[in-house]
């Protein structure tokens, strides 16, 4: 019964009309489950103060080109500039109870705690960007942002098509699918692995958070860590 629940609102939210609740039915019941659950995210720990610890360097990113909320053509390092960047990569038509809800959700949260902090807010920034292009214009991005009414700078984002959002995806190692009937029909859904990436300044991936660790505690935690690197590095 739960799972024919879901299935229906799982329809209903995508919005899609690809997306059939009957045809659903049909989809692999563990391509479902790997991305859709019933259930919230609860963090069970408590992060550790700023400062008490570093955030060795991941990774570092490329730039690459984007649509902004107003259809301007930029690019991630433009949006970014030269601040602590949290990205997080979601589409607006996604229902999965521990996916981009809980970014959103998340980011939510930092953006107002951020904005109330004198040391975060100008030197964080916050940016949202769609994989999902095709319905994901910069129109649908204006009406996120409208939505969540930004406190702090937030930015909200999409690529020009597929062919550009391909490698920005592929060089965070963010893994995004489409979720297809047998037929090979889109059911209008994305099977995704919940991302959010902290950056520093120069481009570089410091955190990754993921279902279990995307707490806005441990987030602003990290933000102010990196804050205080800035610093000291400063002097």
């Amino acid at each position: 019964m739960k799972r024919a629940l879901l299935i229906v609102a799982l329809a209903a939210a995508a919005g899609a009309e690809e997306a059939a609740p009957e045809r659903l039915r049909n989809v692999e019941p563990s391509a479902l489950s790997a991305t859709y659950a019933v259930g919230g995210f609860v963090p069970e720990y408590t992060p550790p103060p700023p400062g008490s610890y570093a955030l060795p360097v991941i990774d570092t990113v490329a730039d690459h080109p984007l649509l902004d909320a107003d259809g301007r053509a930029t690019r991630l390092f433009a949006l970014t500039g030269d601040r602590i960047a949290l990205v997080a990569f979601v589409y607006t038509a996604c229902v999965d109870a521990i996916g981009c809800p809980v970014s959103n959700a998340v980011l939510h949260r930092v953006d107002r705690a951020v904005a109330a902090d004198g040391a975060l807010a100008p030197a964080v920034t916050l940016l949202t960007v769609s994989f999902d292009p095709e319905r994901d214009t910069p129109e649908r991005m204006a009406k996120q942002r409208d939505q969540y009414a930004p406190r702090s700078s937030w930015r909200f984002a999409t690529a020009a098509s597929e062919a550009d959002l391909r490698p920005l995806l592929e060089d965070f190692d963010q893994p995004v699918a489409k979720l297809r009937f047998e037929d090979g029909q889109w059911t209008g859904l994305f099977r995704h692995v919940l991302k959010v990436f902290l950056l520093d300044p120069e481009h570089r991936v410091r955190g990754i958070y993921s279902t279990g660790f995307l707490n806005p505690a441990l987030v602003l935690n990290d933000m102010k860590t990196l804050v205080g690197e800035r610093t000291v590095a400063g002097r």
